[in-house]
């Protein structure tokens, strides 16, 4: 079953909600049912997005009682491309990928002239770092939410960020952590929400994701990493007063069947003017202009069963990747067609300079219901101040 995005009930608008509890602004609309839960003074709001915990995961992989399940209060979708690079970065701004322009794992960077990882920052086929310090920051650079949460009318409002330390989040009004634990995340919550100052703290975490590309969305491993999440945060929520937990992730996975080679297929290949990119499950072609009924009818033929195909307009028009203004790299990075899987199938292409790389047992990206569907889970403690207490309003 196919998922489109909604970003009237999205990942987005989790946070548009958050910035509505601070009294701050916000693009998107907010979520009933988050807002009903933040109508109560919370002195502390703990944000923690697990990478690649979709529904279908999670459902899958714990029992109903677990505290995860328990506390889930509804579905909602991911942004699209469902992954990390522009799921994270629409939590980090509160605006979809349409406008902050971090569409996938790999783009075209002509300031460069090179194919970028955006999040690692090296060179997507040869693995070479970029001499820049981030490229795509200095070509794309966005504003946070931390920043402006700091400046909310209830006052002392301290944003953190929590991470592994081989995740580069922006520093703009937030104090940064990392951990390389799950043990510590924890620790490093508890300590945060029993300090004296109103706190909001945004955890990115990047498991079940790392373990299911290993071993798949519902291996023995996979489930045990989310079951031993799960136990933690319950045990943490235990320990707190005045806090509040919201969980979510930034997209679903889904098991990998196959991988299919472009350079493989020349009636397709010989179409191309360059490679294409962003995803392997949302990939992006740039066409020589007199093929592109020769790739319509190539594409259809071969991998037709497999991805949707969209043309530059149809993918604007139809406003997969969001509302809001356009930002110009966006432009660059949507070539003449732009492909989004429908089934288990990857799309890979091979450069005589790739470094050779084992296929994925799942992955995400495209527009099925498992990549596309994730959780929000909601986690209240018991409260010993009140609005009347605390007068901010």
């Amino acid at each position: 079953m196919l998922s489109y995005p909604d970003y009237n009930r999205s990942i987005l608008n989790i946070i548009s909600s958050v910035m509505s509890y601070y009294r701050r602004p916000y693009e998107y609309p907010t979520l009933a049912e988050l807002d009903k839960r933040l109508s109560k003074f919370y002195k502390n709001i703990v944000l923690i997005v697990l990478d690649g915990m979709g529904t279908d995961m999670m459902e899958r992989n714990l029992p109903y009682g677990n505290f995860l399940r328990k506390n889930f209060v509804q579905n909602l979708t991911s942004v699209f491309p469902s992954t990390t690079a522009s799921a994270m970065t629409s939590y980090y701004t509160g605006v979809s990928p349409n406008e902050h322009g971090w569409l996938g794992w790999s783009l075209f960077f002509k300031e460069f002239c090179r194919m970028i990882d955006v999040f690692t920052n090296t060179d997507t086929y040869t693995k070479q770092s970029i001499a820049i310090s981030n490229a795509a920051e200095f070509v794309m650079p966005y504003e946070t939410i931390y920043k402006s949460i700091s400046e909310s009318i209830i006052g002392d409002v301290q944003p953190f960020t929590i991470s592994q330390s081989k995740v580069n989040i922006a520093e703009n009004g937030n104090i940064h952590k990392t951990a390389d634990k799950f043990e510590r995340v924890c620790e490093l919550i508890e300590l945060i929400c029993k300090t004296n100052q109103n706190t909001f703290t945004y955890v990115q975490w990047c498991s079940p994701d790392d373990t299911a590309h290993r071993t798949g969305c519902y291996s023995d491993e996979t489930k045990k990493k989310l079951t031993e999440i799960s136990q933690m945060l319950e045990k943490t929520s235990e320990k707190l007063t005045d806090t509040i937990f919201i969980i979510s992730a930034d997209h679903g996975m889904i098991d990998i069947s196959n991988e299919l080679f472009i350079e493989r297929m020349p009636d397709i290949a010989e179409c191309l003017v360059m490679p294409p990119l962003i995803e392997s499950r949302a990939m992006s072609f740039f066409v020589k202009s007199d093929r592109r009924t020769d790739f319509e009818r190539a594409f259809n033929t071969n991998i037709g069963n497999d991805f949707l195909l969209f043309s530059h307009r149809e993918v604007f028009e139809k406003k997969l990747l969001g509302a809001g203004k356009t930002h110009p790299k966006t432009n660059d990075f949507i070539g003449d067609y732009f492909a989004c899987a429908i089934s288990d199938v990857c799309l890979k292409y091979r450069t005589l300079n790739t470094k050779p790389k084992s296929m994925s047992k799942a992955n995400h990206g495209g527009l099925t219901e498992q990549e596309m569907t994730v959780p929000l889970i909601i986690c209240e403690t018991p409260q010993t101040i009140t609005y009347t207490q605390k007068k901010i309003f």
